[in-house]
C-alpha cells in the first residue's frame, strides 16, 4: 500500500473508541519518518483520549488547534521514540 507523508483524518467515533484508536495506532506504521498524522475531532467525543492515544503511539501530541468544540491534534512520526 505504501507509506505517506501526512495522512488526515476525521475518525468515524460513532464505531467505538477500539476502531478510533485502532485508526490512530496503525496510522503509525503507513507514515513516513517525520510524518504527520492530523486528526479532528470534537472534545465531547473524545478529543482528550484521541490526545492520549497518540501521545502513546507516537510519543507526541500537539494541539494546532482549537474552535466551537473542535480539536485538530498532529503527531509526528520518529522512530527514534
Amino acid at each position: 500500500m505504501g507509506t505517506f507523508d501526512v495522512i488526515v483524518s476525521n475518525p468515524p467515533i460513532r464505531a467505538g473508541k477500539k476502531v478510533v484508536f485502532e485508526i490512530l495506532e496503525k496510522a503509525f506504521d503507513f507514515l513516513n519518518e517525520n510524518g504527520e498524522l492530523i486528526v479532528v475531532i470534537q472534545k465531547k467525543q473524545g478529543a482528550p483520549s484521541a490526545q492520549k492515544k497518540m501521545n502513546e503511539v507516537f510519543g507526541n501530541c500537539e494541539i494546532i488547534k482549537r474552535d466551537k468544540g473542535y480539536f485538530i491534534l498532529k503527531s509526528i512520526r520518529n522512530t527514534d521514540f
